[in-house]
């Protein structure tokens, strides 16, 4: 089984991804088994295999350019603006779940996207409609409901005390029932039990109030997103305007009026030689 950390340049690692695939992909692909942002990998960047690694897109290793090698005891792979440590990963620990992937994908972009990257919650209907609450980084927990108890405090004698549950952690975010008189729905399904994942664009009924998830970092992650093409940190570059400067055409004015000023003199110096 093979651990992989992530962390880009300056930043702590996020958590480890320990996968036993015989077959290991890191890349931008919706498929690869370590995803990174597009604009930084390839769709397919590195391919592992048998305890090697190969690069399939532009890769470093201690500022050295390579194009594969063996894995060992460890190596440290460097990839647009990202490190990864790939090493054995230590006996007995389970493999991550793959939303574990995707998650951390999301984390990366948000990182790119600044302040507006994080995932949020927006009532559209009833009490506080157009309220906006964002979620504190992983791992992370929002309490929703009319008591003293909840950390988002909506007072709507339908809503329980302690409502519903949004847990935001490094495998996605989900939102748990808290046991209400009047429930809680995801796009119209009854949450229950150990609760229901949470999308970009998904619709949460807390009893009357409706609310809308949304997740900017998992619009830039999917096909239909715009296009994002972010500088990687080893550019060290801001992004610069790139169109042309159209200067404005050189004003006539001052040409005509020293015309007309030659002309205010000229007659006046026939007027004086006249007279």
């Amino acid at each position: 089984m093979l651990r992989v950390e992530v962390s880009e340049e300056g930043q702590a690692a996020l958590p480890a991804i320990d996968v036993e695939d015989a077959v290991i992909v890191i890349g931008s692909a919706t498929n690869a088994r370590i995803r990174l942002p597009a604009g930084a990998a390839e769709r397919e960047h590195v391919r592992i295999e048998g305890g090697r690694w190969r690069a399939l897109g532009p890769a470093r290793v201690d500022g050295v350019a390579r194009d594969g090698g063996e894995i060992g005891d460890g190596v440290t792979l460097e990839l647009g603006g990202y490190r990864l440590r790939l090493a054995p990963a230590p006996s007995g620990v389970e493999p991550a779940p793959v939303q574990r992937t995707e998650s951390l994908a999301r984390e990366l972009m948000r990182n790119l996207l600044g302040s507006g990257g994080a995932p949020s919650l927006e009532i559209e209907r009833g009490r506080l409609a157009g309220a906006k609450r964002q979620l504190a980084p992983p791992e992370s927990t929002l309490v929703i409901g009319r008591g003293d108890e909840a950390n988002w405090i909506i007072e709507d004698k339908d809503l329980s005390r302690a409502h519903a549950e949004v847990r935001r952690g490094w495998d996605g975010t989900r939102i748990v029932d808290l046991g209400s008189k009047n429930g809680t729905k995801v796009d119209g399904d009854r949450v229950s039990g150990e609760g229901m994942a949470l999308r970009d664009g998904c619709v949460v009924e807390i009893g009357p109030i409706v609310m809308r998830f949304r997740d900017p970092a998992e619009k830039y992650l999917q096909g239909d997103a715009p296009a994002f093409r972010p500088l990687v940190a080893e550019q060290g570059l801001r992004a610069k305007r790139t169109e042309p400067v159209v200067e404005p055409p050189p004003s006539t004015l001052p040409f005509y009026g020293a015309l007309v000023i030659m002309g205010v003199a000229l007659v006046s110096l026939i007027w004086i030689l006249a007279s």
